[in-house]
């Protein structure tokens, strides 16, 4: 019976928690992909960054920890960014007030180039 009455106020906190917002913001970036003849090569995008939040608030993109755009009192927003990547970068949507990451996204760099080495099938220490 005690093992009801406690699944049961677990259920209930969890139906009447309140929202998290950080649940709620959508955040997408396009493409999430940049392919290069060669490894280590740069490469030239045009980004295309959308995001939308439950409530309005203050929000700040951030490519690795460079500030790129900041919008106040907003629940959505889109903007235009052209980027020279040469390796994964990570944009994130931080709240200027509190420093916190509301969202996050990465855009990686792939290359056509053929690894030259190869993984080894066992251990070195194997006997067989």
């Amino acid at each position: 019976m005690k093992y009801f009455v406690f699944s049961l106020c677990v259920f209930v906190a969890v139906i009447w928690a309140p929202p998290s917002y950080a649940q709620a913001t959508q955040f997408d970036i396009t493409p999430k992909v940049c392919v290069v003849l060669q490894q280590h090569e740069f490469c030239d995008l045009e980004l295309k960054i959308s995001w939308k939040t439950a409530q309005p608030q203050d929000l700040c993109l951030y490519q690795n920890n460079q500030q790129i755009q900041c919008w106040t009192d907003s629940n959505n927003g889109l903007y235009s960014h052209k980027a020279r990547v040469q390796v994964e970068t990570i944009y994130s949507l931080v709240n200027p007030h509190t420093g916190s990451k509301v969202a996050t996204t990465k855009v990686e760099v792939q290359s056509t180039e053929a690894k030259t080495t190869r993984r080894r099938l066992r251990s070195p220490w194997s006997f067989f």
